[in-house]
């Protein structure tokens, strides 16, 4: 019998390649840097360490569920190529259905994916972003199976964490033409859902919880010194603002921020800033 960690790998060498550059493909003529191509990538790192993980805990992982996985991550988000809604769920499901439809796509080395499967993959890529049917997830012990939208949903909501998710937070919404001093408010009540129902489901992973509160914390405490900085105004000027600012000019001027050669302007807190682009540069690395 093949182990979690083998399925996974041949998941991903049937998988990966094709699905990375057909999602690179979508992305091509979009300017979205915090949902793009490689937002999936890592996406499917967090979820691929996540397999491992209730793997090691004893959680019952069904052969099917990498591959499962594997092709509703590298779509879940492909929606926002085409609209930058809230609710895109449903326009990716569409692009996941016109991939497999053609003749020939979709279709590397091995068996069909299964109709059963198929299923559940475009009920999950259609629902992750579905907030009315997400309740708290259940608490996942040994021996259970994990449902496929709840594993998409967590390993997504990893990735608004940590200092890539100050950066997606900020564009996407800006994006949606938020205001900008309602960033914090939306932020704030946004990512504590998204950690609360991580630790819920995933209570058993002590050390991956504690891991994860961290990088929740690091978003969480960012917006509440933005909201303190907007209240204080000149009294006492911080780095916070400025960052904000940036990623507004370079949604405006098409920069990718995310780039390593990123030019960045003047701004007084060089240092602070400096030092929060290369924890950011760390953590892409990490995950990307």
């Amino acid at each position: 019998m093949k182990t979690t960690p083998e399925i996974v790998r041949e998941a991903e060498s049937r998988w990966y390649g094709p699905l990375y550059r057909h999602c690179a493909g979508l992305f091509s003529g979009t300017f979205l840097p915090s949902h793009d191509h490689h937002h999936h990538a890592r996406v499917w790192s967090h979820a691929r360490s996540l397999i491992i993980l209730l793997d090691e805990a004893g959680v019952r992982i069904p052969a099917s569920l990498p591959e499962e996985l594997l092709v509703a991550v590298f779509f879940h988000d492909a929606g926002l190529a085409r609209t930058s809604a809230e609710r895109h769920g449903r326009e990716s499901r569409r692009l996941c259905e016109e991939f497999f439809s053609q003749p020939g796509a979709g279709s590397p080395p091995g068996s069909p994916i299964p109709g059963a499967s198929m299923r559940m993959i475009m009920h999950a890529i259609e629902h992750h972003d579905d907030k009315s049917r997400k309740g708290a997830d259940p608490e996942i012990r040994p021996g259970d199976a994990p449902r496929l939208l709840s594993l998409l949903s967590s390993a997504d909501d990893m990735d608004a964490f940590g200092p890539i998710g100050i950066y997606r937070y900020a564009e996407i919404y800006l994006m949606r033409s938020v205001a900008v001093e309602q960033l914090p408010r939306k932020v704030a009540e946004n990512v504590k859902n998204r950690f609360d129902n991580l630790q819920n489901a995933f209570a058993l992973l002590e050390d991956f919880i504690r891991v994860q509160e961290q990088r929740y914390l690091q978003v969480y405490e960012f917006y509440l010194r933005l909201s303190q900085a907007f209240a204080e105004g000149d009294e006492n000027p911080s780095w916070e603002p400025s960052l904000i600012g940036m990623i507004r000019d370079g949604i405006r001027d098409r920069k990718n921020l995310l780039q390593k050669d990123r030019e960045l302007p003047r701004t007084g807190f060089e240092e602070e800033i400096g030092d929060w682009f290369r924890a950011l540069d760390r953590e892409l690395q990490m995950y990307g």
